[in-house]
């Protein structure tokens, strides 16, 4: 937004244990703490915050909305959205909503009602949002907005996100693989492990024989995914959110494992990219060494088959996602 309104304010409200407590400070955005509860269909007895929780964090997103007095105002999804949407939808103000994966979420489908518009990275979410579902894709860092264009004939380097926590399916299907990959004089690893899978991923490589041990670089996290991205031919992943809006606006062709939590909504993440042949899907019960190393191996000699991912993968990115969600936001504020 301060790009398309220079002159404009921000006010985050969010939770004080969340991720965005520590982030948003950090960009010069006004950051308050509104205290959040989630709802358990699975656990009954962890919702009984939930009729104190709620109604104090309704009083202080009203008195930050009211002290503010913002134009708009945005939900990003999840249970601390409730209070904030709720409050503005009070004071009758303009709501605009976020959502990343195809299948909205309980706090989307809740709110969807009071919004003006939901902003979706997916066509297929209009039918979960009774005709609010505006398609912009998920906004990205400007770093992410720089396309790749240098593809080569076949992939050559390949790129491994298993998460900050670590994906262990993933890893282990690495390990698994890396022997025979890199038997492929050609091809190089570069591996974020997350730090609890560092030491085991180390290990592989140490296994590895020395010829091809310079060619494969395991690491725990990187500050900067997107150069990374760039510098890779090919992407292995799973399919949450924001990895295939960053990975797709860079425009690299992915491998992905869809994560079977959270109700599956990963595995509907990824079938528009399986569909549209920008992407090629294990099933997570199904992702080992043997696998991943025919689905590997598949692309690699097949440079047509290649070609046509990069292409398809094009065709799926976003990179100006966040001056569509800002074209959007202004306008239902100026409606």
């Amino acid at each position: 937004m301060s790009r398309k309104d220079p002159e404009g304010q921000v006010l985050y409200l969010g939770s004080k244990t969340g991720l965005e407590a520590q982030v948003i400070p950090r960009h010069g955005i006004p950051f308050q703490a509104i205290p959040a509860a989630g709802l358990y269909t699975d656990a009954i007895w962890r919702n009984l915050r939930l009729p104190y929780v709620m109604p104090w964090a309704y009083v202080l997103a009203s008195r930050a909305i009211r002290r503010f007095r913002p134009d708009a105002v945005v939900g990003t999804g999840g249970y601390v959205t409730v209070p904030v949407i709720l409050a503005a939808a009070r004071r009758g103000l303009p709501i605009v909503l976020l959502e990343q994966n195809l299948e909205p979420g309980r706090a989307t489908r809740l709110l969807a009602r009071f919004a003006r518009a939901v902003a979706t990275a997916y066509q297929e979410s209009a039918g979960y949002l009774d005709g609010r579902a505006v398609l912009t894709g998920t906004p990205v860092r400007q770093d992410f907005q720089v396309r790749k264009h240098d593809f080569p004939e076949r992939p050559r380097r390949l790129l491994v996100l298993g998460g900050s926590q670590g994906a262990l399916r993933i890893n282990q299907a690495v390990a698994e693989a890396l022997p025979q990959l890199l038997a492929r004089p050609d091809v190089s690893v570069t591996h974020q492990t997350g730090a609890r899978h560092l030491a085991m991923m180390e290990t592989a490589r140490a296994s590895l024989p020395e010829s091809q041990r310079g060619r494969y670089h395991p690491f725990a996290f990187t500050e900067d995914l997107a150069t990374a991205l760039r510098a890779s031919d090919l992407v292995l992943a799973r399919a949450g959110a924001s990895t295939l809006s960053e990975t797709s606006a860079v425009g690299v062709p992915m491998i992905l494992v869809p994560g079977d939590f959270a109700g599956g909504h990963q595995r509907l993440n990824a079938r528009p990219f399986e569909k549209a042949g920008a992407a090629v899907v294990i099933a997570n019960q199904e992702c080992d060494g043997p696998r991943l190393l025919r689905e590997l191996v598949a692309i690699l000699d097949d440079p047509e088959r290649y070609h046509r991912m990069v292409l398809a993968m094009a065709q799926q990115g976003r990179p100006q996602a966040a001056d569509a969600v800002a074209d959007l936001i202004r306008g239902v504020a100026g409606d």
